[in-house]
């Protein structure tokens, strides 16, 4: 439980990319304060934070918080981009780096194999984009629309979307329907019916609006939690680092095992080194201690009314039979803190000043 509600703070998020420094324009209070290893601060009991820094009416950029006429264009480009228009050529020989056109099915000992068919309409193919397995493209360069043939080949010996076809030697009946170029598809009613759950423009503007606000509004307790972090100082053990590195890593394996890849390759397509995830280790220490003492500075503690009702609501959040039951799984003393973490958060966010 403990793990569970720390790493569902979005302030503590394990992608945390941006740096943890000391800020020289937030003001501070500047009174050394002793974090000790209970209540929520427990999980890291050899980190401590030294000085708490400005955690009232925390100044964050208007800009991160409040959506844009550009945030909405760029959703909007973005959807056209996923979903663009072909228009046929009156070329009728296929050469590399054309766009075409074709059904297909494949088979395996003369039987269509799952995921290898084109759907109702055809597939829309770069020629030489490297999109499907060696040789299918280049075994459709220089067949000219309206040819059907076959096409033998032999899937690699390593196939992650599908192990039971690797290393099988397979045939694709395969018919060029068109050359086409790529064009950009209009923005209007139409697309937006035929590609969207939406039926007018703007409708689908208003709910992106909608769903970037709702994010924004959750990113601001991130960016409220990084000036305090920034203008308090700490001292991190190693230990309680390690730690976390060693969490995080637990989780970025399960996600590359998703993906077919080592945890190596994973880390390194997705830019983290070791540096990067020990720093968001100490970010994430860091927004932990800093709660932890606006805390116990505030004097807050949660009623018996707000631990009730907090109780229900993770239940229902983490799917419990019901909250006595969530209570007996986790531990009231981690509910408890789980519920004061986010009262914390709420009372300085709900401070913050955009500028």
């Amino acid at each position: 439980m403990r793990k569970k509600w720390i790493t569902a703070a979005l302030v503590c998020t394990l992608v945390l990319t941006g740096g943890c420094g000391k800020s020289k324009n937030a003001e501070a209070d500047n009174s050394s304060t002793d974090s000790t290893a209970s209540g929520i601060a427990g999980q890291y009991p050899d980190s401590k934070i030294t000085k708490l820094g400005n955690y009232k009416g925390v100044e964050i950029a208007k800009e991160n918080v409040e959506v844009s006429d550009d945030e909405v264009q760029s959703e909007i480009d973005n959807l056209l981009a996923s979903y663009p228009e072909y228009q046929k050529l009156d070329k009728t020989t296929v050469e590399d780096g054309d766009w075409v056109n074709i059904d297909f099915v494949g088979k395996k000992d003369g039987e269509a194999f799952e995921g290898g068919s084109s759907s109702e309409g055809g597939y829309d193919l770069l020629i030489g984009s490297g999109s499907f397995i060696d040789g299918f493209e280049d075994g459709l360069i220089g067949k000219n629309v309206g040819d059907s043939f076959e096409l033998p080949l032999t899937f690699p010996d390593t196939y992650t979307p599908n192990p039971d076809l690797a290393g099988q030697d397979v045939v694709f009946d395969v018919t060029i329907n068109a050359i086409e170029e790529q064009v950009d598809a209009e923005w209007n009613d139409a697309f937006v019916q035929k590609n969207t759950d939406y039926e007018t423009v703007d409708e689908y503007v208003a709910a992106t609006k909608e769903s970037l606000q709702q994010q924004k509004d959750s990113d601001k307790a991130y960016y409220v939690m990084e000036a305090i972090v920034n203008d308090s100082e700490f001292e991190y053990a190693d230990s309680d680092v390690q730690a976390l590195v060693d969490t995080q890593k637990q989780q970025y394996e399960q996600y590359a095992s998703y993906f077919g890849m080592s945890l190596d390759d994973f880390l390194s397509n997705s830019g983290m080194t070791d540096e990067k995830l020990k720093e968001n280790a100490r970010f994430q220490i860091g927004c932990t201690l800093a709660i932890d003492a606006i805390g116990k500075a505030e004097n807050m503690t949660v009623s018996d009314e707000e631990y009730q009702s907090g109780l229900e609501e993770l239940a229902s959040q983490y799917g419990a039979e019901s909250g006595e039951a969530f209570e007996e799984q986790y531990g009231k003393e981690d509910v408890e803190n789980s519920i004061l973490y986010d009262k914390i958060m709420d009372y300085v966010v709900d401070q913050a000043v955009v500028k």
